[in-house]
């Protein structure tokens, strides 16, 4: 037997001791055990000896002598490869343990986030898009909830204990310390191996869309600065799935401005409800001493949504929804959504996999009514995934009660995990297959994702970006039940703006170069400021924006009044009448004290993580990037005392962490000089 093998045969001990103490009360084989321990130490040659008895008990016909030939297969396993464990084996009734071994694989061991993901993900049927079938049970139940500054809900990460900690570093991607006991060599380069696929290991199938960051630019040559206003905050959301999942965050799935406005930064409410309250500042850049910062923050006013609302619910029955607990996340939205609207508010649902399932369809109705609890309940997933077709339907609804109630807000909301297979699997093209007459009162596109592995990021947000919504990403049943419980989604579904877009004038006699951080999806040219446009942004009762600029500053620029002037464009929901808004970005150059606002440190601070984050992997800043987010994590530390009450900084705090694990350590320039 080669070292190869000998090494995958003590690992396969460990696997079946795990296998068989988490079934201590009936100690068999499942059908997919040997599936799962293939998957998980990969095809041998030579053979070892548990793949030869599997082939032994599958014969021609394809009918498998389990559970006795499994089981007495496995039995032999563990006795060949472990050298000290033994047990006698059972008939096909499939036992025969002796209660002092039962009692020994029976102890209790905490299974790992990592390992818990992919034992459920193997216990599944198949692959993402088989045939009909019941969900998948429910995911490891998640910590109770706590709510965040943003109003939605966020789940800090609990305290580590000792035994916490021990489990926190089987789980993630950091490698496993040194033991006072030399390993075999083998065993050692094999660990060494599985530590590095660790740190870069990612979800499979997953789709980003990895923009060019934006340069910094001389005001000389160009000092005007538009862009979309931006209302998501999926992007850090996916990221803090993905570290709790003990995933590497792929930086491409990194947009500064979700990270940044994912979280609540206390502006003022403006003074009228139908005007922006509009603030800027400006703070010494944390990272150079030679630039400088200036954020400016646009803040909805609160206005109550009273009005009636026409919902129609677009949901993916597809295979793929099968993996770990997305129909459990989608059905909770969709009947939190349900629950929410009242008795004057109506509600159409699809249900979409390789065609409409007609069967579950639902028209016009009464939140209220059986048969629209009945569809929500029913939701499975079945074949393939033709957002295209549910989504053409969906439209279709969507315009009909548009049409027959004029008075009522109008929304499209797809609950997907975006893996579009069938027709169109662009989402322009499915947008131009699915698009209604603009104007007064348009339709919204809101997007809702689930799951990490097999998934469609920019699919979704692109939908949502061209269809007059805004992009969600929930990760378990109770982030669906906080974002769409009645006070929080009526104040979603409450626009406030429509194509709202900003746009910033630098004063090229006080700033030397500018740089938008973040935002590249949505900067847009000067010239389409004026331009009434769909993908420019929707935004909701209370909705604050927030954008970050790198800044060179000429010496005298405090002399020289504003460092520029913000204006603000955008068309009234109900009229589509337009509207312009302008102010001052930082009068009399006042430079902000870093101890004088946290949240204004925290802001920058999470802005330059996310942009120096998302740099990696490219050709450009590679090392700077490195080194600035090790600097940037003593800064977070430096925060701990003001804002770490907070749960959505200890979230924050948590995903830094676990980015750093992944980042080469480069000590901070402590030279003095600026760059």
């Amino acid at each position: 037997m080669n070292r190869n093998n000998d090494m995958n045969e003590r690992e396969m001990e460990r696997l079946l001791e795990e296998h068989f103490s988490s079934r201590a009360a009936n100690v068999s084989p499942t059908p997919d055990l040997w599936g799962l321990l293939e998957s998980r130490l990969g095809e041998q040659d030579p053979k070892p000896l548990w793949a030869v008895l599997r082939d032994i008990g599958t014969p021609v016909d394809g009918f498998r002598f389990a559970p006795a030939l499994a089981a007495t297969a496995a039995v032999a396993v563990v006795a060949v490869a472990g050298g000290s464990v033994w047990f006698a084996v059972g008939t096909s009734g499939g036992g025969g343990v002796p209660a002092a071994v039962v009692s020994a694989l029976a102890t209790p061991t905490p299974m790992p986030a990592m390992e818990a993901a992919g034992a459920q993900d193997f216990a599944g049927a198949g692959g993402p898009e088989e045939s009909d079938g019941a969900p998948d049970a429910p995911g490891i139940p998640g910590v109770p909830g706590v709510p965040g500054v943003d109003g939605e809900q966020y789940r800090p990460a609990p305290t580590p204990t000792p035994m916490a900690m021990m489990e926190e570093k089987r789980s993630t991607p950091i490698p496993n310390p040194p033991t006072a006991t030399p390993e075999p060599r083998a065993m050692t380069e094999a660990a060494r191996e599985s530590r590095e696929e660790r740190l870069t290991g990612q979800p499979g199938a997953t789709t980003f869309q990895d923009y060019d960051r934006q340069p910094l630019t001389a005001a000389s040559e160009d000092n005007v600065s538009t862009f979309s206003l931006d209302t998501d905050r999926t992007s850090f959301h996916l990221a803090l799935n993905w570290t709790r999942a003990g995933y590497r965050v792929d930086p491409a799935s990194v947009r500064a401005e979700e990270w940044v406005n994912a979280f609540d930064y206390g502006y003022a409410a403006p003074t009228a409800n139908d005007r922006f309250a509009i603030t800027s500042d400006l703070i010494a850049h944390p990272l150079d001493s030679g630039r400088y910062m200036a954020r400016v923050a646009f803040k909805a006013p609160e206005v109550a949504q009273d009005g009636p609302l026409n919902v129609t619910l677009v949901l993916d029955a597809s295979g793929s929804m099968r993996e770990g607990n997305r129909v459990a996340i989608a059905r909770e939205a969709a009947e939190a959504i349900r629950r929410s609207l009242d008795a004057d508010d109506r509600i159409s649902i699809v249900h979409f996999t390789t065609d409409v399932l007609h069967q579950y369809t639902v028209k016009y109705a009464s939140p209220d009514d059986r048969e629209v609890i009945d569809s929500i309940a029913r939701l499975v997933p079945h074949n393939s995934t033709n957002v295209q077709a549910g989504l053409d339907l969906g439209v279709q609804y969507a315009d009909t009660m548009r049409r027959e109630r004029s008075e009522a807000l109008n929304y499209v909301i797809l609950m997907s995990d975006g893996v579009a297979n069938v027709d169109a699997t662009d989402p322009f093209a499915i947008l131009e297959a699915t698009s209604a007459p603009d104007g007064v009162n348009p339709l919204r596109l809101i997007t809702v994702g689930v799951g990490i592995e097999n998934y469609n990021d920019h699919l979704l947000e692109q939908l949502a970006q061209h269809g007059n919504g805004w992009y969600r990403y929930l990760f378990d049943e109770e982030q669906a039940r906080a974002t769409f419980r009645r006070d929080n989604w009526l104040a979603l579904a409450a626009p406030i703006a429509d194509q709202t877009r900003a746009q910033v004038t630098w004063n090229a006699d006080a700033v030397r170069a500018w740089r938008i951080v973040g935002y590249e999806n949505r900067v847009t040219s000067a010239e389409s400021f004026t331009q009434d446009r769909k993908e420019f942004a929707e935004v909701y009762s209370g909705a604050a924006t927030t954008v970050f600029y790198e800044l060179e500053l000429h010496d005298n620029f405090r002399e020289q009044g504003a460092l520029g002037e913000v204006e603000l464009r955008w068309l009234e929901p109900e009229s589509g009448r337009g509207w312009s808004q302008s102010t001052d970005v930082v009068s009399g150059g006042r430079v902000a004290a870093a101890y004088a606002d946290p949240l204004l440190s925290f802001g920058a601070v999470v802005a330059l993580t996310a942009d120096r984050y998302s740099a990696l992997g490219g050709f450009r800043e590679t090392y700077d990037a490195d080194r600035d987010l090790w600097t940037l994590q003593g800064l977070v530390d430096g925060l701990q005392s003001e804002l770490g009450h907070l749960a959505a900084f200890k979230d924050f705090a948590f995903v830094m962490e676990a980015l750093l694990r992944g980042v080469q350590y480069v000590p901070p320039d402590e030279s003095g000089y600026s760059r």
